[in-house]
């Protein structure tokens, strides 16, 4: 059934009801609410839901026809949570109307995007009364439990081809010893030195290295100044150790991703690292 002739969308603040029934790929239409769209390919499927993460490719253009951004260019689409609307006929209705395979248009008023904020903030691409095109291309749509059981598949094949014996602790996350450490083992509030090398598990692309710049990195355990995984990853490994840390999203950047760099939303990372010393807290 095509999801465009449904007689309404659930989201978390209720039912939206559509306009109308005629919904056509390639015919520009707005719904109820007044989001204004253009179904360009609509594929059978189940719909994204509130909650669901969906990967996809997405081109921000102006209505003028001027590309302002795009995950082509980036080489990779991007994965983010389906969440409830920030305003009547926002983005984030239209992706409740999308199955994997979909490509869509959604017309978003730019005076909604800046709604509140002072007439100098307003980039001069997006003067008032013009639209921001989202053009969009759904490559993958998974409820939470769904894209953890993959990064769980996900790292057990990597740790399968490289021949790691993995550890896997109640939180998730997975470790290989690879040399083990003959040194003491960091409590809460210790302060650590260690080399690293962080790569993204699906992309295998390097984001850092602490070898490249020739200069370890210290910082206490146990105390939210790194991502969960290697808080609680340091806190296992004896100084001398060396180690594969496999830490899935959730114990990494989650949701949000790291904006700027090559890590995603949702990316799990691999970490290859060595634990040069510890330096007990002061008491």
């Amino acid at each position: 059934m095509n999801k465009l002739i449904q007689s309404g969308l659930a989201m978390a603040a209720g039912i939206l009801i559509f306009s109308s029934c005629d919904k056509m790929p390639g015919k520009r239409q707005t719904t109820a609410t007044g989001l204004e769209y253009e179904l360009v390919e609509d594929k059978e499927g189940k719909t994204a839901r509130p909650g669901d993460f969906i990967t996809l490719h997405i081109t921000y253009k102006t209505d003028k026809d001027s590309v302002l951004n795009s995950t082509y260019k980036m080489g990779r689409p991007i994965t983010s949570k389906v969440t409830p609307p920030m305003f009547k006929g926002s983005f984030e209705e239209g992706l409740v109307m999308l199955s994997e395979g979909d490509s869509a248009n959604f017309y978003i008023p730019s005076d909604s995007l800046f709604k509140g904020q002072p007439d100098e903030h307003r980039p001069k691409f997006c003067p008032k009364g013009s639209k921001i095109i989202y053009s969009v291309r759904v490559t993958k749509i998974e409820d939470s439990k769904t894209m953890e059981l993959a990064q769980e598949k996900q790292i057990e094949e990597y740790a399968g081809k490289n021949g790691l014996k993995l550890e896997k602790t109640a939180s998730g996350l997975c470790y290989a010893v690879t040399m083990p450490g003959t040194g003491v083992k960091a409590a809460k509030g210790d302060t650590v030195s260690v080399h690293y090398e962080g790569t993204t598990l699906a992309e295998g692309k390097k984001f850092d290295s602490s070898r490249e710049r020739n200069q370890p990195f210290d910082f206490p355990v146990g105390q939210g100044f790194v991502i969960p995984g290697w808080d609680e990853a340091l806190q296992l490994l004896p100084a001398g150790s060396k180690a594969t840390l496999l830490i899935p999203s959730k114990l990494a950047y989650g949701e949000q991703g790291a904006p700027g760099s090559p890590i995603g939303p949702n990316a799990a990372l691999i970490f290859q690292i060595e634990v040069m010393s510890v330096k007990p807290a002061k008491k």
